[in-house]
């Protein structure tokens, strides 16, 4: 059965107006996060796939839990809580090349907050297609499911809820089956609208062009362009007469 999110009407009119989101992208994926919550968690319970859709016995997770004294693991404490999640949008740790890294999770046992702290990379944009919007969303399931299976990483319990939740192999840079690209859509970007956030792509250092500290000033009638530094442009109040002579009309700073 579909799950859909439960959201107040007028604050839903307020906040996805004609499928435009009003509020901030960190709001957005947190709204996505509570949205496909469900879709985890009912992978997680139904008996008659627990066989083969929740971590197994022998995963590194049960027992690591176990070598740390939790002797009473059990498949169900492997759900995803979204109170334990921080979601943000940042530059990665590449630093000014994003690298190959799209997102990523730091995980609660090494944050030091007991929070999952997920960062999406800031290259991921959302604004131009709904496409891309529901890519970021994707991108966001498969965070939100290592922090259900914190030491299995890319193998074992994490395999076979991305598996199940519908996303496709390679593991380390899964993507969305068709059914669950048509899920998103329908319940994710067609409620929220899309990722309120454009792509940011940094210029590489030696690449960059130099620039000028010189205000260019423009006259409106002949078109001549002349540049001065900020200083003249304050003797002169701002008032600068156009230097052609038959012109002599102030000139428009831009």
């Amino acid at each position: 059965m579909a799950t859909t999110i439960e959201i107040d009407q007028p604050e839903n009119d307020r906040r996805f107006p004609s499928g435009i989101y009003k509020g901030t992208r960190e709001e957005w994926l947190e709204e996505a996060m509570l949205i496909m919550a469900p879709w985890l968690n009912e992978v997680l319970y139904q008996p008659r796939l627990n066989a083969k859709r929740i971590p197994r016995k022998g995963s590194k997770s049960i027992a690591h839990d176990k070598a740390h004294g939790h002797k009473d693991v059990k498949p169900s404490d492997f759900k995803f809580r979204p109170k334990e999640v921080r979601v943000s949008c940042s530059l990665l740790s590449a630093g000014m090349s994003h690298g190959p890294a799209i997102a990523h999770v730091h995980l609660k046992h090494a944050t030091g907050n007991n929070y999952h702290e997920i960062r999406m990379g800031a290259h991921l944009g959302g604004r131009k297609t709904k496409e891309s919007s529901g890519r970021v969303a994707d991108i966001l399931l498969h965070e939100m499911i290592h922090t259900m299976v914190p030491f299995d990483g890319h193998k074992g319990g994490f395999r076979d809820l991305a598996h199940s939740i519908g996303l496709m192999s390679p593991m380390t840079a899964t993507t969305a089956s068709p059914a669950l690209k048509e899920r998103i859509e329908s319940q994710v970007v067609k409620v929220l609208g899309r990722y309120p956030h454009k792509g940011v792509k940094l210029v590489p250092r030696g690449k960059r062009g130099k620039g000028s500290r010189l205000l260019k000033c423009e006259c409106p009638s002949c078109g001549c362009i002349i540049r001065l530094t900020r200083k003249w442009v304050n003797e002169a109040d701002g008032s600068i007469t156009c230097p052609i002579g038959h012109c002599q009309d102030d000139m428009e700073l831009s």
